[in-house]
Protein backbone atom coordinates (compact mmCIF):
# COMPACT_ATOMS: atom_id res chain seq x y z
CA UNK A 1 0.00 0.00 0.00
CA UNK A 2 1.20 3.52 -0.80
CA UNK A 3 2.50 5.48 2.20
CA UNK A 4 -0.22 8.12 1.85
CA UNK A 5 -2.99 5.53 2.04
CA UNK A 6 -1.28 3.98 5.06
CA UNK A 7 -1.17 7.39 6.73
CA UNK A 8 -4.90 7.84 6.09
CA UNK A 9 -5.50 4.71 8.16
CA UNK A 10 -3.76 6.31 11.14
CA UNK A 11 -4.99 9.92 11.15
CA UNK A 12 -6.93 12.54 9.22
CA UNK A 13 -4.63 13.50 6.34
CA UNK A 14 -4.52 17.26 5.72
CA UNK A 15 -4.21 18.71 2.24
CA UNK A 16 -3.44 22.32 1.36
CA UNK A 17 -5.84 25.18 0.66
CA UNK A 18 -6.35 27.27 -2.44
CA UNK A 19 -3.41 27.89 -4.77
CA UNK A 20 -5.31 30.42 -6.90
CA UNK A 21 -6.26 32.32 -3.75
CA UNK A 22 -2.60 32.67 -2.82
CA UNK A 23 -1.44 33.57 -6.34
CA UNK A 24 -4.05 36.31 -6.62
CA UNK A 25 -3.00 37.68 -3.25
CA UNK A 26 0.56 37.76 -4.61
CA UNK A 27 -0.47 39.80 -7.65
CA UNK A 28 -1.74 37.37 -10.29
CA UNK A 29 -3.92 39.40 -12.65
CA UNK A 30 -7.14 38.38 -14.40
CA UNK A 31 -6.34 36.60 -17.65
CA UNK A 32 -2.78 35.79 -16.61
CA UNK A 33 -1.66 32.15 -16.76
CA UNK A 34 -1.15 30.95 -13.16
CA UNK A 35 0.87 27.91 -14.23
CA UNK A 36 3.48 30.06 -15.99
CA UNK A 37 4.54 31.35 -12.59
CA UNK A 38 6.26 27.96 -12.12
CA UNK A 39 8.75 29.22 -14.72
CA UNK A 40 8.56 32.99 -14.25
CA UNK A 41 8.27 33.27 -10.44
CA UNK A 42 9.44 29.91 -9.03
CA UNK A 43 10.53 31.20 -5.61
CA UNK A 44 7.08 32.68 -4.99
CA UNK A 45 5.34 29.41 -5.86
CA UNK A 46 7.76 27.42 -3.69
CA UNK A 47 7.08 29.80 -0.80
CA UNK A 48 3.33 29.18 -1.07
CA UNK A 49 3.92 25.41 -0.88
CA UNK A 50 6.22 25.88 2.11
CA UNK A 51 3.64 27.96 3.96
CA UNK A 52 1.07 25.20 3.56
CA UNK A 53 3.45 22.53 4.84
CA UNK A 54 4.36 24.73 7.80
CA UNK A 55 0.65 25.25 8.54
CA UNK A 56 0.17 21.49 8.86
CA UNK A 57 -0.53 20.12 5.37
CA UNK A 58 0.53 16.52 4.81
CA UNK A 59 -0.04 16.92 1.06
CA UNK A 60 0.20 19.95 -1.23
CA UNK A 61 -0.98 20.28 -4.82
CA UNK A 62 1.35 21.45 -7.56
CA UNK A 63 0.56 24.72 -9.34
CA UNK A 64 -0.59 22.84 -12.44
CA UNK A 65 -4.39 22.94 -12.23
CA UNK A 66 -4.74 24.26 -15.80
CA UNK A 67 -1.62 22.48 -17.02
CA UNK A 68 -3.08 20.31 -19.79
CA UNK A 69 -2.31 21.30 -23.40
CA UNK A 70 -5.95 22.06 -24.21
CA UNK A 71 -6.31 24.56 -21.37
CA UNK A 72 -2.84 26.01 -21.94
CA UNK A 73 -3.70 26.62 -25.60
CA UNK A 74 -6.23 29.22 -24.43
CA UNK A 75 -3.28 31.07 -22.86
CA UNK A 76 -1.10 30.51 -25.94
CA UNK A 77 1.50 28.53 -23.98
CA UNK A 78 0.62 24.94 -24.89
CA UNK A 79 4.18 24.45 -26.18
CA UNK A 80 5.40 24.90 -22.59
CA UNK A 81 3.21 22.12 -21.17
CA UNK A 82 5.99 19.71 -20.21
CA UNK A 83 8.15 22.40 -18.62
CA UNK A 84 5.21 23.93 -16.72
CA UNK A 85 4.25 20.58 -15.16
CA UNK A 86 7.75 19.25 -14.52
CA UNK A 87 8.80 22.54 -12.92
CA UNK A 88 5.59 22.69 -10.91
CA UNK A 89 6.36 19.25 -9.50
CA UNK A 90 9.97 20.19 -8.74
CA UNK A 91 8.95 23.38 -6.89
CA UNK A 92 6.56 21.50 -4.61
CA UNK A 93 9.16 18.76 -4.14
CA UNK A 94 11.72 21.38 -3.02
CA UNK A 95 9.37 22.62 -0.32
CA UNK A 96 8.25 19.15 0.78
CA UNK A 97 9.57 18.02 4.19
CA UNK A 98 10.39 14.36 4.89
CA UNK A 99 7.29 12.27 5.44
CA UNK A 100 5.02 14.63 3.49
CA UNK A 101 3.65 14.30 -0.04
CA UNK A 102 3.27 16.14 -3.37
CA UNK A 103 0.10 15.73 -5.43
CA UNK A 104 0.21 16.49 -9.15
CA UNK A 105 -2.80 18.72 -9.75
CA UNK A 106 -4.88 18.00 -12.87
CA UNK A 107 -7.91 20.20 -13.56
CA UNK A 108 -10.43 20.24 -16.42
CA UNK A 109 -9.75 21.21 -20.03
CA UNK A 110 -12.36 23.96 -19.98
CA UNK A 111 -14.09 22.36 -22.99
CA UNK A 112 -17.23 20.26 -23.30
CA UNK A 113 -16.86 16.72 -24.60
CA UNK A 114 -18.81 15.66 -27.70
CA UNK A 115 -21.71 15.70 -28.41
CA UNK A 116 -22.29 18.65 -26.04
CA UNK A 117 -19.08 20.31 -27.24
CA UNK A 118 -16.31 19.94 -29.79
CA UNK A 119 -13.78 17.98 -27.71
CA UNK A 120 -13.34 14.28 -28.48
CA UNK A 121 -12.97 12.16 -25.34
CA UNK A 122 -9.84 10.57 -26.86
CA UNK A 123 -8.28 14.02 -27.26
CA UNK A 124 -8.99 14.84 -23.61
CA UNK A 125 -7.52 11.52 -22.46
CA UNK A 126 -4.33 12.10 -24.48
CA UNK A 127 -3.97 15.60 -23.01
CA UNK A 128 -4.32 14.27 -19.47
CA UNK A 129 -1.88 11.44 -20.19
CA UNK A 130 0.79 13.86 -21.35
CA UNK A 131 0.25 16.09 -18.32
CA UNK A 132 0.41 13.16 -15.91
CA UNK A 133 3.64 11.96 -17.54
CA UNK A 134 5.25 15.38 -17.06
CA UNK A 135 4.12 15.58 -13.44
CA UNK A 136 5.53 12.15 -12.62
CA UNK A 137 8.75 13.04 -14.40
CA UNK A 138 8.97 16.10 -12.14
CA UNK A 139 8.66 13.95 -9.02
CA UNK A 140 5.09 13.95 -7.68
CA UNK A 141 3.99 11.17 -5.31
CA UNK A 142 0.42 10.92 -6.57
CA UNK A 143 -1.98 12.44 -9.10
CA UNK A 144 -5.00 14.49 -8.07
CA UNK A 145 -7.79 15.02 -10.61
CA UNK A 146 -9.99 17.79 -9.23
CA UNK A 147 -12.74 20.35 -9.84
CA UNK A 148 -14.29 18.17 -12.53
CA UNK A 149 -17.86 19.15 -13.48
CA UNK A 150 -18.28 16.19 -15.82
CA UNK A 151 -17.94 12.56 -14.81
CA UNK A 152 -16.98 11.66 -18.39
CA UNK A 153 -14.07 14.09 -18.38
CA UNK A 154 -12.98 12.97 -14.92
CA UNK A 155 -12.96 9.36 -16.12
CA UNK A 156 -10.87 10.34 -19.16
CA UNK A 157 -8.29 11.85 -16.78
CA UNK A 158 -8.48 8.82 -14.49
CA UNK A 159 -7.92 6.37 -17.35
CA UNK A 160 -4.97 8.45 -18.53
CA UNK A 161 -3.41 8.52 -15.07
CA UNK A 162 -3.88 4.79 -14.56
CA UNK A 163 -1.96 4.04 -17.76
CA UNK A 164 1.17 5.25 -15.97
CA UNK A 165 1.46 2.37 -13.56
CA UNK A 166 1.24 2.02 -9.82
CA UNK A 167 0.70 5.67 -8.86
CA UNK A 168 -2.13 6.59 -6.47
CA UNK A 169 -4.85 8.65 -8.14
CA UNK A 170 -7.46 10.87 -6.48
CA UNK A 171 -10.63 11.51 -8.50
CA UNK A 172 -12.64 14.57 -7.43
CA UNK A 173 -15.94 15.87 -8.77
CA UNK A 174 -17.69 19.15 -8.04
CA UNK A 175 -21.29 18.79 -6.89
CA UNK A 176 -24.14 21.28 -6.57
CA UNK A 177 -26.81 20.97 -3.90
CA UNK A 178 -30.35 20.75 -5.29
CA UNK A 179 -33.77 20.03 -3.82
CA UNK A 180 -33.32 16.42 -4.97
CA UNK A 181 -29.80 16.05 -3.52
CA UNK A 182 -26.23 16.45 -4.76
CA UNK A 183 -25.53 16.36 -8.51
CA UNK A 184 -22.75 17.42 -10.86
CA UNK A 185 -23.38 20.15 -13.43
CA UNK A 186 -24.03 17.32 -15.90
CA UNK A 187 -26.68 15.78 -13.65
CA UNK A 188 -24.66 12.83 -12.31
CA UNK A 189 -25.43 11.58 -8.80
CA UNK A 190 -23.04 10.66 -6.00
CA UNK A 191 -23.78 6.94 -6.44
CA UNK A 192 -23.19 7.13 -10.19
CA UNK A 193 -19.86 8.85 -9.66
CA UNK A 194 -18.68 6.48 -6.95
CA UNK A 195 -19.57 3.39 -8.99
CA UNK A 196 -17.77 4.71 -12.09
CA UNK A 197 -14.67 5.84 -10.17
CA UNK A 198 -14.36 2.52 -8.36
CA UNK A 199 -14.62 0.56 -11.62
CA UNK A 200 -11.95 2.79 -13.19
CA UNK A 201 -9.56 2.18 -10.29
CA UNK A 202 -9.54 5.46 -8.35
CA UNK A 203 -7.59 5.09 -5.10
CA UNK A 204 -9.25 8.01 -3.31
CA UNK A 205 -12.71 9.44 -4.04
CA UNK A 206 -13.13 13.15 -3.53
CA UNK A 207 -15.17 16.30 -3.93
CA UNK A 208 -14.04 19.92 -3.99
CA UNK A 209 -15.15 23.44 -4.89
CA UNK A 210 -18.67 24.90 -5.43
CA UNK A 211 -19.86 24.04 -1.92
CA UNK A 212 -18.89 25.53 1.43
CA UNK A 213 -18.03 23.47 4.47
CA UNK A 214 -21.59 23.28 5.88
CA UNK A 215 -22.99 21.63 2.73
CA UNK A 216 -19.93 19.40 2.51
CA UNK A 217 -20.91 17.73 5.79
CA UNK A 218 -24.01 16.16 4.23
CA UNK A 219 -22.16 15.37 0.99
CA UNK A 220 -19.48 13.56 3.01
CA UNK A 221 -22.15 11.38 4.59
CA UNK A 222 -23.47 10.41 1.15
CA UNK A 223 -20.00 9.60 -0.14
CA UNK A 224 -19.18 7.56 2.96
CA UNK A 225 -22.38 5.55 2.58
CA UNK A 226 -21.52 4.80 -1.05
CA UNK A 227 -17.88 3.67 -0.74
CA UNK A 228 -15.34 2.05 1.55
CA UNK A 229 -12.43 3.76 -0.20
CA UNK A 230 -10.65 6.75 1.37
CA UNK A 231 -12.48 10.06 0.91
CA UNK A 232 -10.96 13.54 0.43
CA UNK A 233 -13.15 16.61 1.06
CA UNK A 234 -12.03 20.13 0.04
CA UNK A 235 -14.70 22.80 0.65
CA UNK A 236 -14.64 26.46 -0.30
CA UNK A 237 -14.43 29.09 2.45
CA UNK A 238 -18.20 29.54 2.51
CA UNK A 239 -20.30 31.14 -0.21
CA UNK A 240 -18.62 33.73 -2.45
CA UNK A 241 -19.68 37.37 -2.34
CA UNK A 242 -18.99 39.59 -5.37
CA UNK A 243 -18.76 43.36 -4.95
CA UNK A 244 -17.59 45.70 -7.72
CA UNK A 245 -16.37 42.74 -9.73
CA UNK A 246 -14.25 41.34 -6.89
CA UNK A 247 -15.18 37.96 -5.42
CA UNK A 248 -14.37 37.20 -1.78
CA UNK A 249 -15.19 34.47 0.70
CA UNK A 250 -16.60 35.41 4.10
CA UNK A 251 -16.00 32.35 6.26
CA UNK A 252 -13.37 32.57 9.00
CA UNK A 253 -10.67 29.92 9.52
CA UNK A 254 -12.23 29.04 12.90
CA UNK A 255 -15.67 28.45 11.38
CA UNK A 256 -14.12 26.37 8.59
CA UNK A 257 -12.22 24.26 11.12
CA UNK A 258 -15.35 23.64 13.22
CA UNK A 259 -17.19 22.36 10.15
CA UNK A 260 -14.15 20.27 9.19
CA UNK A 261 -14.46 18.47 12.51
CA UNK A 262 -18.02 17.45 11.53
CA UNK A 263 -16.77 16.50 8.06
CA UNK A 264 -14.22 14.18 9.64
CA UNK A 265 -16.84 12.72 11.97
CA UNK A 266 -19.08 12.15 8.93
CA UNK A 267 -16.48 9.86 7.36
CA UNK A 268 -13.77 11.91 5.64
CA UNK A 269 -10.26 10.41 5.73
CA UNK A 270 -8.59 13.45 4.17
CA UNK A 271 -9.53 17.15 4.35
CA UNK A 272 -8.22 20.29 2.69
CA UNK A 273 -9.53 23.59 1.38
CA UNK A 274 -10.49 25.03 -1.99
CA UNK A 275 -11.41 28.56 -3.13
CA UNK A 276 -10.91 31.27 -0.53
CA UNK A 277 -8.81 29.16 1.84
CA UNK A 278 -5.18 29.89 2.69
CA UNK A 279 -2.55 28.67 5.20
CA UNK A 280 -4.51 30.24 8.08
CA UNK A 281 -7.39 27.90 7.29
CA UNK A 282 -5.10 24.87 7.21
CA UNK A 283 -3.47 25.89 10.49
CA UNK A 284 -6.91 26.21 12.11
CA UNK A 285 -7.81 22.83 10.63
CA UNK A 286 -4.65 21.27 12.03
CA UNK A 287 -5.28 22.73 15.48
CA UNK A 288 -8.90 21.60 15.53
CA UNK A 289 -8.09 18.08 14.37
CA UNK A 290 -4.95 17.71 16.48
CA UNK A 291 -2.61 17.42 13.50
CA UNK A 292 -0.23 20.27 14.17
CA UNK A 293 3.39 19.34 13.43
Amino acid sequence: MHALLELAGKKTVLFDGGMGTMLMAAGLKAGECPEMWNIEKPSLVTDIHRKYYEAGSDVVHTNTFGGNVIKLADRHVSDRMEAINAEGAKLARQACPPGKFVAGDMGPTGKLIKPLGDLAVEEAEEAFFRQAQALLKGGVDLLSIETMFSLEEALAALRAAKKLGDVPVIASLTFNRTKKGFFTMMGESVNQAVSAFEKAGADVLATNCSLGSRDMIDLTKELRAATKKPILIQPNAGKPVTQKGVTSYQQSPAEFAQDAKEIRNSGADMIGGCCGTNPEFIRALAEELGNLP
